[in-house]
């Protein structure tokens, strides 16, 4: 679309980010150092310490100085993990790297959001935020498909070379960012903790931000036990190695298609069938992915994919409606530090209980907690959505 023409650095930015050769591999190289699920979980957990550490300046930083230069920021910052988790060998030294990657996470937390919103508001195109938010995941889905692909055959023949080539990547996509013009959104700056102060405000106030909040909690609390653990299930249900790249890769394929298709249901249902939808979606999912069936498990571990996908989509679709853009990066990062302060143990817990009891147990028992505290947040706050 040549009206759309102006995003096209971003969209080859977005590529190069999603090129992450360790993406299929990663949980094998932290065993293959000596790390177990626990050990895993524990150094996950400095992601979301740095995360909630960050939020408030990153947040600030974007709005005062530029969702670009955050961005940028993030690239450099992401580079620099990999290098520290590819020279790693002990647990204190795979934590540094994991909070490398939290203050990358913070730097484009929000940022990103609200750079393509706002330049479509410049535009007058917001009204096609979800649409360019679902292009872009498909055209970064490419790259996921290329990279995860080739990345457990690569690390079947040489263990670190997936870092280095991710290192690479990151290299092309802070290249091309640099060719983005960035909007003219921001107005008078305020102070440094005004501005988060009132983006704060406004994540906890206002009831349409809150109620998502309240509502992804109980939705995604218990992704990490799947994310940090899938490789090691995959391979004990059967799954080669060297397929666990295939198997990333038709994730990405899945993701591709999904930013395709799934923005196009925003049109023709309500938000609250879709998020009543999404909530059903992950009970199944989870009581399906604790069976011992290998293509069921790699079945609905893409809808779970999809499921958080979907509701970046809708998320997307309401909260931006509510937020000015002088403070739509700050509350974005504010909204994200809440979710990262509730989250800050939580790979280390889901690591700890990956390693003491039994999936086939544990994932239905998470099924029933979302769909009762779901249905129940959904329905108490169903006015908002």
């Amino acid at each position: 679309m040549k009206r759309l023409s102006f995003l096209w650095p971003l969209y080859i930015s977005e590529f190069f980010r999603w090129l992450g050769f360790i993406t299929p591999i990663w949980i094998l190289f932290y065993q293959s150092r000596s790390l177990n699920l626990a050990d895993i979980g524990f150094v996950a957990s400095g992601i979301y310490l740095a995360s909630v550490a960050l939020e408030y300046p990153t947040g600030i930083f974007a709005d005062r100085y530029g969702r670009k230069s955050s961005i940028i920021v993030s690239i450099i910052l992401s580079a620099l993990a990999l290098f520290v988790e590819v020279t790693s060998h002990s647990v204190a030294q795979f934590f540094v790297g994991a909070l490398l990657t939290g203050a990358s996470w913070a730097f484009t937390s929000g940022a990103r959001e609200a750079l393509i919103y706002d330049s479509l508001k410049e535009k007058k195109l917001e009204k096609l935020n979800s649409k360019v938010l679902g292009s872009l995941d498909t055209v970064g889905a490419i790259g996921g498909v290329i990279s995860a692909t080739t990345g457990a055959v690569i690390f079947v023949w040489n263990n670190v070379l997936p870092f280095w080539l991710s290192i690479i990547a990151d290299a092309f996509a802070l290249t091309f960012l640099l060719f983005y013009k960035e909007p003219k959104y921001r107005k008078k700056a305020a102070k440094a903790f005004e501005t988060f102060k009132n983006g704060l405000r406004l994540a906890l106030k206002n009831p349409f931000l809150l109620s998502l909040l309240i509502l992804y909690i109980p939705l995604f609390f218990f992704e990490d036990a799947w994310y940090n653990a899938q490789q090691p299930i995959l391979i004990g249900l059967g799954l080669p190695i060297a397929l666990l790249g295939i198997y990333q890769g038709a994730k990405a394929v899945f993701f591709a298609i999904g930013g395709i298709v799934l923005p196009k249901l925003l049109k023709k249902f309500n938000h609250k069938m879709l998020l009543g939808a999404i909530i059903i979606i992950e009970f199944l999912v989870w009581l399906v992915i604790g069976s011992n069936s290998l293509y069921a498990v790699i079945i609905f571990s893409y809808i779970l994919i999809l499921a958080h996908q979907f509701w970046n989509y809708v998320y997307a679709d309401i909260v931006h409606k509510h937020i000015p853009s002088h403070i739509r990066a700050t509350t974005l990062s504010a909204n994200q530090m809440m979710i990262s302060i509730i989250w800050i143990f939580n790979p280390w817990l889901m690591g700890y209980l990956m390693n003491t009891f039994n999936r086939n147990i544990l994932f239905p028992i998470f099924s029933m907690l979302i769909l009762i505290i779901g249905l129940g947040v959904f329905f108490s706050r169903r006015k908002y959505f």
